[in-house]
């Protein structure tokens, strides 16, 4: 369905929109790139048209963020725009990345995105594009590197799927004591996965714990871990962590899961760490979504935090 033509206000600029890589030279702050992983997932999905779907969301938006107040004191808090503090380019889709050869050719490009930018946001696509999202922002670094991810499930099924990506990588080199895993919910995950993960030694903060602890001191927690030998830390942020009333569009998306402002709130945590220097959007089926297109406008909104997070790095 076309979507209904955006109002024009001069004093309401809208984010996205950033300009090609190539097109801009020297050091940036955030590269965006779609990888478009499908044909491996678990589940009939559409996920190859989300990074497009994502980008037209963007539009939405205002780059404007604010800090919050405080009763004792209202009117001052420090606000910015993102697309005046931050260099953003777009470099467009990876080609055919559910190949071998298509999933090297995208590790390559995340890399040297990398090698310009402080932070790679890489939007899916399914879980499959974890993979050269990881191994892109990794490179030689990954005896060194870690993990985090916002998922329900574990991701370390057998073969090559949207459901194995947390065990490619460490197949690939990844020392999984340095894998946190934060949301893993009940009835999503089986006995043998949840054995493979403890005796990986993988760190698995349930769900049911983020009703009681504060996001803040999780993510300081993941950070430490996933940081602990000083090497460069990619986040995946899988969508149906989400409630599935939150993100119709994931299949796997369950009741219960996290709310909006949960997910938001721990993007933008993760994001001010400069250790952190990749980022992937994944498992949104945007041909699924709800009429109103609330996942999709999430994914979006992720984006915008990881962003936010940078700004906060200074």
């Amino acid at each position: 369905m076309p979507q209904p033509q955006l109002p024009h206000d001069p004093s309401w600029p809208r984010t996205g929109g950033w300009p090609p890589a190539e097109d801009v030279s020297g050091p940036l702050d955030l590269a965006l790139i779609g990888v478009p992983t499908a044909r491996t997932s678990l589940s009939p999905t559409g996920a190859d048209a989300t990074p497009g779907a994502i980008r037209a969301a963007l539009r939405r938006y205002a780059g404007h963020l604010s800090a919050p107040g405080s009763p004792a004191e209202r009117g001052a808090e420090p606000e910015l725009v993102i697309d005046e503090a931050l260099a953003i380019v777009d470099a467009g889709d990876a080609e055919d990345p559910d190949t071998d050869a298509g999933e090297a050719r995208a590790a390559r490009r995340i890399a040297g995105l990398g090698s310009r930018a402080r932070l790679v946001v890489a939007l899916g696509g399914d879980n499959a594009l974890t993979v050269p999202a990881a191994l892109g922002v990794w490179g030689d670094a990954i005896g060194t590197a870690g993990l985090i991810t916002l998922d329900a499930h574990h991701d370390l099924r057998d073969g090559r799927s949207n459901g194995s990506p947390v065990r490619r990588l460490v197949e690939a080199g990844l020392n999984p004591r340095r894998v946190v895993q934060i949301g893993i919910a009940d009835f999503a995950n089986s006995r043998a996965y949840r054995s493979r993960a403890r005796e990986l030694g993988i760190t698995v903060v349930h769900r049911d714990e983020l009703h009681e602890r504060p996001l803040a001191e999780v993510a300081a927690e993941a950070l430490a871990i996933a940081g602990a030998a000083g090497g460069p830390i990619h986040v995946d942020l899988d969508v149906d962590v989400c409630d599935r009333a939150v993100a119709p569009a994931c299949p796997a998306s369950l009741p219960g899961g996290l709310q909006a402002h949960e997910l938001r709130r721990l993007t933008r945590l993760l994001a001010a760490d400069p250790r952190v220097r990749g980022v992937d959007i994944a498992e949104v089926d945007a041909s699924a979504d709800a009429p109103d297109g609330r996942t999709v406008r999430l994914a979006a909104l992720l984006v915008l935090e990881a962003a936010a997070g940078l700004v906060l790095r200074g």
